[in-house]
C-alpha cells in the first residue's frame, strides 16, 4: 500500500525523517514567535520525538494509547515549564500538523495513492492531532496549576518568615525581592480570614497591581500591603498593622486587630487604630469576665426584668443620658425609664453620673459578655 510505505520509508531513514522534522521546526518557529526562546536542537528533538510517535500510530491506523499519549505529552509539558504559552503550543500543533499533511500528501501523491486513499488518511491524521492537541491542553495545565501551588507556596513561606520570625537583614532582603518589594520599603501587615468560597486571587484581584502580596497559610492570609487599602467586607475579616519598618510589629498589630475584630463579628479591615478601646475590651477575656460579675450577674437573677434594666442602661449611654430621649426611643413614661435605672445602681452599685462606671458598661456593650 502507497500510504504505509511512505511511512515505512521514513520510520527506516534518519535522514529523511530529520529532514521533515526540520521542515516543522523552521515553520513553527516562523509561524509562533513564542518558540523562538526555545533553541533549535530542543524543539528539534522534541518533534522528532512526536514526529516517530505519530508515523507509527498512523501506520497501525490507529489513534495514541494511553503511555504513548504520556510520552507525546512529555513534551507540551516541557513547553509549558519553558514558559510557552498553551495559546502558543496549540498554534505550533496546528502548523506542524499542516506541514505534516503537506510534505506527506505531495510523497504520496508522487508515488500514485488514490485520493480515497489519502482522504482516509487525512482524517486519521486530523483525529490524532485533535487527541494529542486536548490532552497537551490539559498536560500545560497542570504543569501551570503545579507551578501556581508552588509559587504559592514560596510566597506564603518568605511571608511566614517575613512577619513570624525575625530573619537577618540579609534574608529579609531577600524574601523582599522574592516578593516583588523593594527591601528598606515600609509595609503594613495583613492577617486575615476569607469569608467562605473567596479564594486569596478574589482578595488581590480588588487591589492595584503590586498593592498587595499576599498568601493563605495555615488558612489565615498574611500578607504586606505596599499602600492603603480598602478591603470589602465581602472578602472577609481583615486586620492591618501600622505601615513601619518592623514588619513582626506590624504583624503583632495586625493580629490583635484581626483577633479583636473576629469576637465582634466584624467583616472588613480593621486596625487598633480605627478600633481604638474597642480592640483592647474584645480581646481580654479576665477583664470582661470581671466586669460581667459586677453588672450583669446581679441583674440575671432578676430574669426578664433585668434584661429590661440592660436595655435601658444601653439606651441611656446610647442617647447621650438625655432621659426624655432615651424613654421617647423606648416608648416608656420618663418615669419608668428613671426607676430602672435606680434599679440598675441599686444592684449593681455602679454610679451612671461616675465616667469610670459608665466606662465599664461600654465595655460590655462592645463584646459579647460570656455566661455566667
Amino acid at each position: 500500500m502507497t500510504v504505509r510505505a511512505v511511512l515505512d520509508d521514513l520510520l527506516r531513514d534518519p535522514a529523511m525523517l530529520d529532514a521533515i522534522v526540520n521542515r516543522l521546526v523552521a515553520r513553527i518557529r516562523t509561524q509562533v514567535p513564542e518558540y523562538d526562546r526555545i533553541s533549535e536542537a530542543t524543539l528539534r528533538q522534541g518533534n522528532r520525538q512526536i514526529m516517530i510517535a505519530a508515523l507509527v500510530q498512523l501506520r497501525e491506523g490507529r489513534l495514541p494509547e494511553g503511555a504513548e499519549l504520556r510520552e507525546i505529552n512529555s513534551v507540551g509539558a516541557d513547553r509549558a515549564r519553558q514558559g510557552i504559552s498553551l495559546t502558543a503550543v496549540l498554534a505550533a500543533y496546528s502548523v506542524a500538523g499542516e506541514e505534516f499533511w503537506n510534505l506527506l500528501s505531495t510523497e504520496w501523491k508522487r508515488r500514485g495513492a488514490n485520493d480515497a486513499a489519502l482522504l482516509q488518511v487525512m482524517h486519521l491524521i486530523w483525529r490524532w492531532l485533535d487527541v494529542v492537541t486536548v490532552a497537551a491542553a490539559e498536560a500545560h495545565r497542570e504543569v501551570e496549576l503545579r507551578s501556581a501551588r508552588e509559587d504559592e507556596q514560596r510566597m506564603g513561606d518568605a511571608l511566614r518568615a517575613l512577619l513570624t520570625q525575625a530573619p537577618s537583614e540579609l534574608a529579609t532582603q531577600q524574601y523582599l525581592v522574592q516578593l516583588g518589594l523593594t527591601p528598606g520599603g515600609r509595609y503594613s501587615a495583613l492577617r486575615g480570614r476569607l469569608a467562605p468560597g473567596v479564594p486569596v486571587s478574589a482578595l488581590r484581584a480588588t487591589m492595584a497591581d503590586g498593592a498587595l502580596v499576599a498568601a493563605v497559610v495555615n488558612q489565615d492570609v498574611l500578607g504586606l500591603l505596599t499602600s492603603q487599602a480598602e478591603l470589602l467586607p465581602s472578602l472577609g475579616t481583615f486586620g492591618i498593622g501600622p505601615e513601619v519598618a518592623d514588619l513582626r510589629a506590624s504583624y503583632v498589630a495586625a493580629g490583635r486587630a484581626l483577633t479583636a475584630a473576629l469576637r465582634m463579628g466584624l467583616t472588613g479591615q480593621h486596625s487598633l487604630a480605627t478600633l481604638r478601646l474597642a480592640g483592647v475590651a474584645a480581646v481580654d477575656d479576665e477583664m470582661t469576665a470581671i466586669l460581667t460579675e459586677r453588672l450583669l450577674v446581679p441583674l440575671r437573677v432578676k430574669g426578664n426584668f433585668g434584661e429590661e434594666i440592660w436595655r435601658s442602661v444601653l439606651g441611656y449611654l446610647a442617647h447621650e443620658l438625655r432621659i426624655d430621649e432615651t424613654a421617647a426611643a423606648m416608648h416608656v413614661h420618663p418615669n419608668t425609664l428613671r426607676h430602672r435605672l435606680t434599679h440598675f445602681s441599686d444592684l449593681t452599685g455602679a454610679d451612671l453620673r461616675n465616667p469610670a462606671d459608665i466606662a465599664e458598661i461600654w465595655w460590655l456593650s462592645t463584646v459579647p459578655a460570656p455566661n455566667a
